[in-house]
């Protein structure tokens, strides 16, 4: 079976007219009668030259006094500057793009910047994470100043404005929500008190479709997505997508189609290195859906009638896409961030070029004479500027940059699709940002293929081991080893320093926040509203329940985990009974799937459904209470 499914998808990977890829659980069937789709062999795959820096791409010359600054998110304010956040150093720089000058027009070292978008051309709201906020940032002469400040509890994420209606939408990371604000002066220094909508998922990229009055949000590491009504601001639609790690969302100009750069990983692919050559473990792709599908359909119906155009090939699998830019006269750029590239191309023809860049590229954007594009290299310090008419590439650094520590080149290398064979994924295409994309894969880990587990969030995990759903690897390094050896399929040997550098950076990850902390309002327990004392009451009965029925025998300890394994009556495809159990430490930020073979999609599935380990049955009182106590770690 898994030979006849390796090469079915390996067909439907080398095929090019875009019209076949396989049906779920493999993906979802695409219809394309278009002629100017190319046809198998003709020339789709041909080798190309890539353009700009060869080989690893532009790195910076380190300087012992530099700082390291990891810029994040860029946007255009005019014909000429354009904004750059970063996230380590809390400062933004513009960009002076005639002069290809660069200066700091806002720092703020105790912010961590992240998504940037434009309101006016002298405003920008920008999102701060260390303080859980969304600042409004105007431009004052030369100089930049935040004149708002609007709280946005659980991490804000992506940020959309609605110029119509003038509010601004963000999207909560930890929070599971969405928030939106209404501009209640010209000058943006006055808003509304803020609304907020429960999402199933943690919140990712934003859409708006304004001939549908609809916002689109997809999850910020998985499959799924809902549609919100642009006016009532509630779920209206919510479904499923065969793909992850979305990394932007784009309207065509006729509304009719909305596309995406995504990964998609298949379950039923084992990870040996023939299956991963031509994409059938891991793709990273174009798509392209019916907007009216994306609204209304669900399952195999919202994949009909859409395009899908894989960006990786054998020798070259373009590695983990992680931005989309569109200009105005129909070309697309998509950030390699996994492989330092950056690809663009158009809709006509469907080829891209690929140009090196800085070391993981996460943003990009066409200038407004569509004559350049801009590529933010996080990892770098660095900006890459792509000039389409003359096919030339510069780099420009945000300034003097330091050496990374041994934690930092472990973050590089995480996000490194150059680790994997053919470059088709790195650790984050399934750890997503550390923690996971909700998937299952069929690696070797646990001794056998045929018998794909769920992937672990890798956040909070310093302290957890052994490894592995059978607790197989006593060492986190042992496990950083063989993903990249066996996982992987890496073309390179292992190399000890970067197996060291990588499972430190990973023991820095924290914790996800559960998700009732992550939604709490800053100052909410004091004073105490009779609501919040309810909670805090069913929290308490639900921690209670927890150990009078002995969850507590395996989930033990300050990390709610356990060394041994355990059966847990649920065997896999191979007859393996016994498990170690993951901690529980942000258990509600891994709703979607759980236990290791994913059956149960929430935490009221695991208790009502599954009824795992119980000594009896709950009453809904009972079931709410621990599922309060559960969201509360």
């Amino acid at each position: 079976v898994i030979a006849a499914a390796s090469a079915h998808v390996q067909a439907q990977s080398a095929s090019t007219t875009g019209d076949g890829e396989a049906t779920p659980p493999y993906g979802a069937s695409t219809y394309q009668d278009d002629a100017r789709y190319p046809a198998p062999g003709d020339g789709y795959y041909s080798a190309r030259p890539i353009r700009g820096e060869q080989a690893t791409g532009w790195q910076p010359k380190y300087d012992p006094q530099g700082q390291y600054r990891q810029p994040t998110s860029m946007v255009f304010v005019d014909e000429r500057r354009a904004l750059i956040t970063t996230k380590i150093s809390g400062q933004v720089f513009c960009l002076d793009l005639p002069d290809r000058q660069l200066s700091v027009v806002l720092e703020k070292p105790e912010f961590s910047f992240g998504a940037i978008a434009k309101l006016a051309d002298d405003c920008v709201a920008i999102a701060e994470q260390h303080g859980e906020q969304v600042l409004i940032v105007t431009r004052q002469a030369n100089t930049w100043r935040i004149v708002a400040r609007l709280s946005t509890p659980g991490q804000p994420n992506r940020l959309l404005w609605d110029p119509e209606r003038r509010t601004l939408v963000a999207s909560g990371l930890w929070s599971q929500r969405l928030y939106r604000w209404r501009a209640e002066s010209k000058i943006f220094k006055r808003w509304s008190a803020r609304q907020q909508v429960d999402l199933p998922m943690c919140g990712g990229e934003l859409l708006l479709i304004p001939a549908q009055q609809t916002i689109l949000c997809t999850d910020a590491f998985g499959r799924e997505y809902v549609a919100v009504d642009r006016d009532a601001f509630r779920i209206m639609h919510r479904a499923q997508l065969y793909g992850h790690n979305i990394s932007g969302l784009a309207l065509t100009d006729d509304s009719q189609f909305v596309f995406f750069p995504h990964q998609l990983l298949n379950e039923f692919i084992p990870t040996v290195r023939t299956d991963i050559t031509w994409g059938g473990l891991m793709s990273n792709n174009l798509r392209w859906l019916r907007t009216d599908r994306l609204l209304h359909a669900t399952g195999v119906e919202v994949f009909k009638q859409g395009h899908f155009y894989p960006l990786g090939a054998p020798g070259n699998g373009a590695g983990d896409p992680s931005s989309l830019a569109v200009s105005s006269q129909g070309r697309l750029a998509v950030t390699l961030g996994g492989t330092n590239r950056l690809a663009v191309g158009s809709r006509e023809d469907y080829y891209f070029e690929q140009y090196e860049t800085g070391l993981h590229p996460v943003d990009c954007a066409f200038s407004p004479d569509d004559r350049l594009v801009v590529a933010v290299n996080q990892f770098s310090d660095s900006l890459t500027i792509v000039d389409l008419e003359n096919d030339q590439v510069q780099h420009l650094s945000l300034g003097p940059t330091r050496a990374p520590t041994e934690v930092e080149r472990g973050e590089i290398a995480f996000f490194s699709s150059r680790l994997s064979h053919d470059g088709w994924m790195s650790c984050h295409s399934c750890h997503s940002q550390g923690h996971s994309n909700g998937q299952l894969n069929d690696n070797f880990t646990d001794h056998s293929f045929g018998t794909p587990k769920r992937i672990l969030s890798l956040r909070g995990q310093a302290e957890t081991q052994p490894y592995a759903w059978d607790g197989s690897m006593p060492t986190l390094e042992g496990q950083v080893k063989h993903s990249i050896a066996s996982t992987m399929a890496s073309n390179q040997s292992v190399d000890e320093s970067q197996v060291r550098a990588i499972a430190a950076f990973v023991r820095t990850l924290p914790e996800p926040p559960g998700l009732a902390s992550a939604r709490m309002e800053p100052g909410l327990r004091e004073p105490a509203s009779s609501s919040s004392i309810a909670a805090s009451q069913e929290t308490v009965h639900g921690q209670q329940l927890f150990r009078q029925l002995n969850c507590v025998d395996c989930h033990a300890g300050r990390q709610l985990t356990s060394a041994d394994t355990f059966d847990v009556g649920i065997p896999d495809e191979d007859a393996l009974v016994k498990f170690n159990p993951p901690s529980l430490i942000g258990v509600s930020q891994r709703t979607g799937a759980l236990f290791h073979d994913g059956r149960a999609k929430t935490l009221r599935d695991v208790l009502r459904v599954q009824q795992h380990q119980l000594p009896r049955a709950l009453d809904e009182a009972e079931t709410t209470a621990l599922i309060r106590y559960l969201e509360s770690l």
